[in-house]
């Protein structure tokens, strides 16, 4: 294991499997200790065990992110067992596909809920953990950076047939970043 990271606190969402797992495994393997989430609780898990056996520290804080309350839930599994949050990655979500005249509205509720309603939820509930620290730390004298990733598609950059709801909840999510930068940029 790296010491790049010792003593961060990362939180990776959707990080039981494809992407979100690498990201997870990554952070951890440079010293991060990590909050994981997935929707079921046994891939979650399973990452959690890869990344003690490595030496490493996690624990999961399983769930949907959509749901109403998750994000206080995710950001409070942070403090609560590692006492602060340095890297935040919204990474969660799928697919659900349908040309726009059969695309019910189910469909799109929830391609917005989970991409883009739920990071614009977990970064609210982390901004005033992330606001007490850096306050904390320049008070101190200390320079620390805290990172924020916001994963996107190109379909929110140049559209994808059969994904209007994806592509819309991935452009929105691009929007959302950089109002986000403004606001959290200095």
């Amino acid at each position: 294991m790296s010491e790049k990271l010792r003593g961060k606190v990362a939180v990776v969402t959707g990080s039981g499997r494809g992407i979100g797992r690498a990201m997870a495994l990554k952070l951890a393997g440079e010293g991060a200790r990590l909050v994981l989430n997935d929707l079921d609780d046994e891939p979650a898990m399973a990452v959690r065990e890869e990344i003690i056996a490595l030496g490493g520290e996690a624990v999961a804080c399983c769930g949907s992110v959509a749901e109403a309350g998750f994000a206080d839930r995710l950001i409070g599994t942070a403090t609560g067992a590692f006492g602060g949050l340095d890297i935040l990655i919204n990474n969660a979500g799928y697919t659900w596909d349908n040309v726009i005249q059969k695309m019910s509205d189910a469909q799109w509720d929830a391609m917005i809920d989970v991409h883009l309603t739920a990071p614009f939820r977990i970064l609210r509930a982390a901004q005033p953990v992330v606001r007490a620290l850096s306050r904390a730390d320049a008070e101190a004298g200390r320079r620390v950076v805290r990172k924020v990733v916001n994963v996107s598609s190109v379909s929110g950059v140049f559209g994808n047939a059969g994904q209007v709801n994806y592509s819309a909840a991935k452009a929105g999510i691009v929007g959302l970043t950089m109002a986000l930068a403004k606001e959290w940029g200095a």
